[in-house]
């Protein structure tokens, strides 16, 4: 609770807390001294009657004169402060008893001293009566202290008045200092609210203080100047490709995002374009030679260009090239321009030269008329028409090119899918019946030796021909017809009766990642199923990992919490797949509940080569390290590859080096 009070509220409280335990203990040092001087008072009582009567005590004692004993019980009536008083022989026979009130008293004798002693609030004393040679005697005086008069009631009387006004300064005393101290705090809380993070502008502070305050504002200024820098560095790195300098594949795909989004009608047009001869000139002259003609044609495009002009390279020799806010006529005189540029270009290598040309595809494109991946296909379509064309070509996309070809496949891939999952797992289809087949691809450690065994299941589909169809020819139509969250059932159900009819591999099973559509994880029906299979099959639950990639985790994890919660508690695992493709990739992997990561395989396919996707992957591992999540490699295709991974401290490595994918009954 005291952790959640502000510092304002903390420092008042504490000045409070202090103001009145110096209040109270004000009133308990009052009240101590008030009793030492009353206890002085009594003291200093009995000495002076005691002194004065000393001579009339002593005759009292000798010669026990009734009259004289009187006029001694007169004279001590004028001492109303002293209670009692008791004159004794010296073998302490009482010979002379006043008292001067009702109260009682025990053990008079017993309790008087030659010192004081006090019982409660009296005071105790005993004197011997001599006459300098001889002890006649004692005599013992019992004092009410309560009854002395001291400044004690106007002492209370002014701490309790001024207490409150002492907690009224101390609250505005505490409020002044709270202000002052707490302002460099709130002034930094401000910067770093007004600093705009994605754009990498940050607020600085000021401050003409001179002390750990101008300490903490200049350190924070120069912690915000690396921050600026490095990030300036780490976007730099993310969006252009470290040998041509140009933008990469992320950065033109977001800006292509941005035109397909805009709010303007403007058009652009976009131009994809490889060389036609690369492949030839890497062979004769070398991979040095290919780089260096790379660079060359990417500087020489780039001042042919517009400066509005967005160009990326892809990989290899592809490239893209968005025009923006340009019209289709203007557009296509600069891809013609760019083309004939090419087509000229003469490259010289060791004196040997090359005569190199480009081939182009054009999509003339306005907000909204695509979806990047609709986008990408026209590209990739207007690309292929101009390659079929031969060389040093270029064709620009028109809207109803093949579609209803491509759409008649699409209904025709459609109806396979449904009379796949229609047949029975395991059973043997009639002819010309489309089927599903279940494959799966090795996953094995990098950092320990074991004979368990782990893997990621797979789909393929075979047509109504019995042709093996890959996944990335029926899984979009299956997103596109919403069959995704059937299809997911469909391999889960099938995995999971398989292989509880091998119980010998199930024993040696460790591990299992299956797929999971992002559609799949909100659905109540693909939710209903995983929750049936649970209560109905003695499957070892915590040996699966449902992998789902970053986009769909990103859309839809945080309507699917209670669910991921339920599968937590039977011991299911969250794989992340794809990790890595995405900017904000390491905030995702902070806020959602991941067990296993799965480093993008487009880091590991470059990691020799570019220093920069290595460093990717040792940073993805050491994150993953710190929140105890295991790791997966993609695309590991090389000794070198596994060698590289393992000293980053990988936990696991898939890829066809390792195993390339089988069907599922050949595991067992």
């Amino acid at each position: 609770m005291w952790r959640k009070l502000s510092i304002q509220l903390q420092l008042m409280t504490l000045m409070i807390a202090v103001t009145v335990t110096v209040a109270l203990s004000s009133l308990a040092v009052a009240f101590w001294l008030d009793i030492e001087e009353r206890k002085s008072l009594a003291i200093e009582l009995t000495q002076t009657v005691k002194n004065a009567l000393d001579h009339d005590l002593i005759n009292g004692i000798t010669h026990q004169d009734a009259t004289l004993l009187a006029n001694l019980k007169r004279r001590l009536q004028g001492f109303p402060k002293i209670d009692r008083v008791l004159v004794l022989s010296p073998t302490d026979n009482v010979i002379f008893n006043y008292q001067h009130s009702d109260e009682h008293y025990n053990d008079l004798v017993q309790k008087s001293t030659d010192k004081p002693r006090f019982s409660g609030e009296d005071l105790y004393i005993r004197y011997p009566l001599t006459d300098g040679q001889r002890q006649y005697g004692s005599v013992t005086f019992i004092v009410d202290i309560k009854s002395f008069a001291t400044q004690f009631r106007q002492h209370l009387i002014f701490l309790v008045m001024a207490l409150p006004i002492e907690l009224l300064l101390a609250m505005i005393l505490a409020w002044w200092i709270s202000r002052s101290y707490n302002q460099p705090f709130t002034v930094l809380v401000e910067a770093m609210k007004r600093s705009d993070v994605a754009n990498n502008r940050f607020k600085r502070v000021e401050t003409e203080a001179q002390n750990e305050v101008g300490d903490l504002f200049d350190g924070y200024n120069h912690m915000i100047e690396r921050i600026e820098t490095t990030t300036r560095q780490i976007r730099f790195q993310s969006e252009h490709d470290a040998l041509t300098g140009l933008y990469n594949r992320f950065y033109i795909e977001n800006r292509l995002r941005q035109a397909l989004t805009q709010e303007s009608d403007k058009p652009h047009l976009l131009l994809c374009f490889d060389l036609d001869r690369f492949k030839l000139i890497n062979d004769a002259a070398g991979y040095r030679a290919g780089d260096e003609l790379l660079k060359m044609l990417a500087h020489s495009c780039q001042e042919q260009l517009p400066d509005k002009a967005v160009m990326a390279r892809l990989g290899g020799d592809d490239f893209y090239v968005l025009l923006p806010d340009t019209e289709a006529e203007t557009g296509l005189k600069q891809a013609e321009n760019l083309r004939q540029l090419l087509a000229d270009y003469r490259f010289t290598w060791e004196g040997s030269a090359y005569s190199v040309s480009a081939t182009f595809g054009v999509v003339c494109f306005r907000a909204h008329d695509f979806t990047l991946d609709e986008l990408v296909k026209a590209t990739d379509s207007a690309f292929a028409e101009a390659k079929s064309r031969g060389r040093n070509q270029l064709h620009l996309y028109q809207p109803d090119e093949g579609y209803t070809e491509n759409h008649q496949h699409q209904v025709q891939v459609a109806g396979w899918i449904k009379d796949a999952l229609k047949a029975t797992p395991g059973s043997h289809p009639s002819p010309g019946t489309a089927r599903f087949e279940l494959y799966a691809q090795a996953i094995k450690p990098l950092q320990t030796q074991t004979s368990q065994l782990g893997y990621e299941v797979l789909l393929r589909m075979h047509d109504d021909q019995g042709r093996l169809i890959a996944p990335d020819n029926f899984l979009p139509t299956a997103e596109r017809y919403q069959l995704m969250t059937e299809v997911d059932i469909f391999v889960l159900n099938t995995y999971v009766d398989t292989v509880m009819q091998q119980p010998a591999h199930l024993d040696k099973l460790g591990l299992v990642h299956v797929n999971l559509s992002g559609s799949s994880l909100n659905h109540p029906d693909f939710q209903s199923n995983l929750k049936h299979l649970i209560q109905t099959r003695d499957f070892p639950w915590h040996k699966l990992e449902l992998e789902v990639t970053e986009t769909a985790a990103v859309d839809n994890f945080n309507q699917a919490v209670t669910f991921i919660e339920y599968c937590k508690s039977q011991g299911i695992g969250l794989a992340l797949d794809d990790f890595g493709t995405g900017m904000s990739s390491f905030e995702y992997l902070k806020s959602l509940p991941f067990d296993v990561v799965k480093i993008d395989g487009s880091f590991v396919k470059d990691m020799h080569s570019d220093p920069t996707d290595h460093a990717v992957i040792r940073y993805i591992q050491e994150i993953s390290a710190l929140r105890h999540q295991k790791t997966v490699a993609e695309y590991v295709e090389t000794e070198q590859d596994v060698r590289a991974l393992t000293d980053i401290g990988v936990t696991y490595g898939q890829g066809y080096f390792l195993g390339k994918p089988k069907p599922l009954t050949d595991w067992f």
